[in-house]
Formats: structure tokens, sequence, C-alpha cells
């Protein structure tokens, strides 16, 4: 599969897609080390903390210096004022073999112009790899008419996007779980199908009721749901409240610390992370061979060092014991050295790569794949939410849906399955490479 993706790099740009758990990021991983491994340059951007991470990159709009700008116009009047960092990112640009965006579901239609404005700007010549699924979260519209110019909301709407000649790739084959009845009405759900035998299926995993000693995650809409749901569970414990401040390194005196606090946090993590021994966690990040973003376990032992939390010894969910240290989340910036492009970390965030699991946002949630959960489906309301949620589950033997308001459950379904009517049009009008085979 790796192999099919590099040749068609090889003449083309990529968009590659498809729905959670079919192995996007593991693919994306891959090629970039390939690209690596033969002494290209590669810059990798998420359009989120959360994305830049996972893959080792940076932040979008920090790489392409776009400042608050809306849109290209903007970009244009702020460029005046930052005419040697634009001569650096254009310096990067026109030795740069590949580009690496991530996560473009939450990249609008004018940040795709302006990413291509910076493009055409440069002599860049390599070759562009855009990575996520439109039918998941859309990207966050702050005003009602974000752009004189462009009124289009996802990158796809934008003439960069028709310019840049993509070769749409879509992955088929679920890594998150095996059972195919499960995979077959999730891949419905995700382009806002919903019959009467898809909803018999939603309905048999409904739930009236969240135990009130369930260690079982809930995902939430909101945020403060999730926060006041944790809080109950921890307050219950009986055992001394611990807390985990997060450290900063600063190693570059020309840190930005406005965009490093913006981009910290969009982390998901904890900069104050309250503990108990016997808590129920969850890992909110990768570590080979350690812990997967998802997997749960117990804190068994809090170890401290001259008062502080050194360490904490978590028992996983497989029965695995396992000590844990602080993680370096680096906010790096790119330079160029001759002509090969370094990361340079500007400073170190270091913090427990887990949150507390009994409850997580929908929006936190993307990327995990967890085992036992239930989705409280009371207050969804962005288009691909409940796609969302119910993705994240490996087993439906050990996935719920909690729903306990007044109208109809069935009408309420009806209501939160639904996506954009521009992103079906545009999956059904382009045509797309579709990959069934293994990983």
């Amino acid at each position: 599969m790796k192999d099919q993706i590099l040749e068609i790099l090889s003449r083309s740009n990529v968009f590659l897609t498809g729905g959670g758990g079919v192995g996007k990021s593991y693919l994306t991983a891959s090629i970039i080390r390939h690209y690596k491994e033969n002494f290209k340059n590669v810059i990798i951007l998420g359009s989120t903390g959360i994305s830049a991470v996972s893959l080792g990159g940076v932040s979008l709009h920090s790489f392409f210096k776009f400042g608050y700008c809306k849109d290209y116009e903007e970009l244009r009047r702020l460029d005046y004022r930052q005419k040697d960092k634009l001569s650096k990112l254009r310096n990067m640009l026109d030795v740069c073999d590949l580009l690496v965006i991530d996560e473009i579901s939450m990249v609008s239609s004018n940040v795709m112009e302006m990413i291509r404005y910076r493009l055409l700007t440069s002599k860049f010549k390599g070759r562009v790899l855009i990575v996520g699924d439109f039918y998941q979260l859309p990207p966050v519209q702050k005003e009602q008419n974000e752009s004189k110019l462009f009124n289009f909301l996802y990158a796809f709407n934008s003439s960069a996007w028709e310019d840049m000649k993509f070769t749409n790739v879509e992955l088929l084959v679920s890594k998150r779980t095996n059972d195919l009845k499960f995979y077959e009405i999730l891949s419905r759900l995700r382009v806002g199908e919903l019959d009467d035998e898809m909803m018999a299926y939603i309905e048999s995993l409904r739930v009236d009721a969240i135990e009130p000693d369930s260690e079982t995650s809930v995902l939430f809409g909101r945020n403060a749901e999730a926060e006041m749901l944790n809080q109950k569970r921890l307050l219950a414990l009986n055992a001394p409240l611990e807390i985990s401040n997060s450290d900063v390194l600063v190693m570059d005196e020309n840190l930005d610390k406005k965009e490093f606090e913006k981009w910290a946090n969009t982390l998901n993590i904890s900069r104050n992370l309250e503990m108990k021994i016997g808590a129920k966690i969850i890992f909110t990040s990768n570590k080979w061979g350690e812990y997967y973003n998802g997997e749960q376990g117990k804190i068994m032992q809090i170890l401290k060092e001259n008062g502080a939390i050194s360490s904490v010894i978590v028992q996983k969910d497989s029965g695995e014991i396992c000590e844990i240290e602080k993680c370096a989340y680096n906010f790096c910036a790119l330079n160029l050295n001759e002509d090969e492009i370094e990361e340079n970390v500007q400073a170190s965030l270091y913090q427990f790569p887990f949150k507390l699991a009994y409850a997580l946002t929908i929006h936190k949630s993307q990327g995990m794949s967890i085992n036992s959960l239930i989705c409280n489906i009371n207050h969804i309301f962005a288009k691909g939410q409940l796609y969302v949620a119910l993705s994240r589950a490996v087993n439906p033997k050990n996935l719920k849906l909690f729903y306990d308001k007044k109208s109809d459950f069935r009408q309420h379904l009806r209501k939160v399955v639904k996506i954009d009517d521009e992103v079906k049009k545009f999956y059904q009008e382009n045509v797309f490479l579709h990959i069934k085979e293994s990983l």
C-alpha cells in the first residue's frame, strides 16, 4: 500500500482519506519515514496541536506565519511586517520534497487559499500529501461571513484545491474493529445513511442510565459535562489527591510565548493533572511498544522525588504493569541548514501522557481506539460528531449509547445523523482510488 502511494506521489499530489480507524496516520508515518530515509526534505504540518505532535510535526499556522489572519488579503498586509520571517520560510519551501498536512477536515477554504499563496510566492517544487476525512469534524467557523472573497467552509471548496490537482485515495479496511457488521453500520453512518435496520442496530446499544460506579469511559459532546463527571468520579475515590503540574523548558530566547500557549492549549493533556491511586486513566498519545492512544489502565502507585510526582505505576486493562514518566511535547520551529530542513526545539512541555478516563469530549477523542465506551448523545450538535464518537469503539459488545431526553430516540437519531451536503457532493462527484489491501 505504501508503495502505491509513493508511486502516485512521484507524479502528483495526493489526498489520503478514509473513515476512522482505517490506518491513515500509520500509512502517513510510513511514507514520511521513507522520504527521510532517502534523505528527502519533509515538512509535516498539523491543523491542530494534537495532529502536529502525533506525526512529529509543527502547527500549520505557526509554520506558514499566518498569525490571526482570516484570508490572504489580511495575510498580505501582515507580510509587510514580517519580511525576514518570510525569507526563511521561502528558503525552506524551495528545498521541500514533501509537504504533509494532517487533519485537513479542520482546515477552512480560506486557510487553503493562504497555503497556496505561500507556495506560489516561493519556488516550491515538491509534492503535497493531504490527510483527513471531511465526513468527520468540520472547520470552526468563527464568523458568519469569515471573508469577503470566500464564503466556502471546506478546503476542497477553494480554488487552491482545484489548482493542486490531487489524486484522491481512500482507505477502506478497518484496522480498529474486526466486527464486519459494526464496520458496515459505521461506514454507512459516515456518509449520512440511516435506515430502519441501522436504527434498530443502534437502538440495541441504548442504555437509559449510566451506573454511578461505572469505570467505562463516557464520551460527551460538551466539555463541561466531561469535566463534571471526571471530577465526580475522582472525588469518590478514597485516596489522597495528587496534582502534576506541567513543566516548561524554554530553549530558544526568541520563543513566541503567545504562539506557544496557543499550541499548548490544543494538546490532548491536562496542564494541571489531578490524580489518585485507583483512578482510571486513558493514554492520549502513542509510544511504540508501551501504550497507544486510547489504551486504558488504573493508577496503582504514585512515585515522588523532592515532593514532586516523578512517575506513575499503571496497570493497563491488559494486565500489564508499566511505569510512566512525563512525556516531552516539543514546540518546534523549522530551520534550513544548508539544503537540509531541521527541527529546532524552541520549548518543551513535560506532562504525563494520560488523562482521567471516566469522561472525554468527542472532539478530543479523535484518533483514539477505545475498548469499552458509552456515548452520551444528548448534546451532539456538530456534523459528523455521532460518527466520530461511535467509530472510537474497538468492539461493539463494549459500546453503549446513553440518551434520556424526552424526544423520541429514533427521531433524535435522524436529527444527529447529519452530514454536510457539500461533503457528500465532493465524495460523490470526484474519482477516488479505493485501497482495500492491508497495511
